[in-house]
């Protein structure tokens, strides 16, 4: 059994108003898993997109937009947005503070086809 230390886990730069690092995937020997930790700055808008798999995102902190077949609709810390394979959607954070969320998905590698 791995233990995965998330302090020696280096944080990239902020890019596009957007951050993140990856805490379990199949570098850690992860079959069908991946967990990452994502920031999104205030400003930050997402473009449409599916994903193969299920997505799980959980709001940690703050809050973010979700824009899901033309629905929008805000979701708080507390809450955890379940994406089905197949189902356009996109992140937005309008408000002034970052969102932190919690990305997870049954695979060891991520794939998103882009709708805009």
């Amino acid at each position: 059994m791995a233990i995965i230390e998330h302090t020696t886990i280096a944080t990239p730069p902020v890019v596009d108003r957007q951050g993140g690092r990856t805490l379990v995937s199949g570098a850690d020997g992860a079959a069908s898993l991946t967990i990452k930790e994502v920031t999104l700055h205030p400003g930050y808008e997402g473009r449409l997109h599916t994903h193969d798999v299920d997505i799980a995102i959980m709001v940690i902190s703050g809050a973010v937009q979700i824009v899901d077949d033309e629905d929008v609709r805000t979701v708080r810390a507390g809450c955890t947005l379940l994406a089905p394979p197949g189902r356009p959607h996109k992140l937005i954070n309008t408000l002034w503070t970052p969102v932190q969320l919690l990305v997870t998905y049954p695979s060891n590698h991520w794939e998103t086809n882009y709708l805009e």
